[in-house]
C-alpha cells in the first residue's frame, strides 16, 4: 500500500527532525524543509482517509436503499431494519472520518510549527545582520 510507505517516510522525517537543533541556523533551515515534506505526506494521508470515508458513506447509502427496497412492512419498520443492517458500515464511516480529522489536525499543527520556525529563522538572520553591521564583516 502507498500509505504504508508514506507512514514509514513520515516516521523517518520525524526521527530526523529529532536529531536536529533548531537553534543552529543550518539545522533550523533543515527542520523547516523536513516539516514541509512531512506536511505533503500528511496531505496525501488525509486525502486517502477522506476518500475512504466517502466510499464507505456511498456504500452505506446503497445498502440502506437496498434494504428498504427489499423489505416489507411499514416505513418505520423498513427504516429500522435498514439502520440495523448498515450499523457496521456507519462504524467504518466514522472511523474513516476520524482518521481524516487526525491528519487534518496534524497538518494544521505542522503548518503552525513551520510558521513559528520561519519566524525564528527571520529573527536569527536579523540578529546576524546586526552583528555583522556592528563588527563590519
Amino acid at each position: 500500500m502507498a500509505n504504508d510507505g508514506r507512514l514509514v517516510r513520515l516516521k523517518q522525517i520525524y526521527d530526523e527532525i529529532e536529531t536536529l537543533n533548531p537553534e543552529i541556523l543550518s539545522d533550523l533551515n533543515k527542520v523547516i524543509r523536513l516539516y514541509s515534506q512531512a506536511q505533503m505526506l500528511i496531505g496525501y494521508l488525509d486525502a486517502d482517509a477522506l476518500y475512504r470515508y466517502g466510499a464507505v458513506y456511498a456504500e452505506r447509502k446503497r445498502v440502506h436503499a437496498e434494504v428498504i427496497q427489499a423489505s416489507r412492512g411499514t416505513v418505520a419498520e423498513k427504516e429500522s431494519l435498514a439502520e440495523i443492517e448498515t450499523y457496521e458500515l456507519r462504524l467504518r464511516e466514522v472511523e474513516a472520518k476520524a482518521e481524516s480529522r487526525k491528519w487534518q489536525n496534524l497538518f494544521k499543527a505542522t503548518e503552525n510549527l513551520i510558521i513559528a520556525y520561519r519566524r525564528d529563522e527571520r529573527t536569527a538572520l536579523e540578529e546576524y545582520k546586526k552583528v555583522n553591521d556592528i563588527y563590519g564583516r
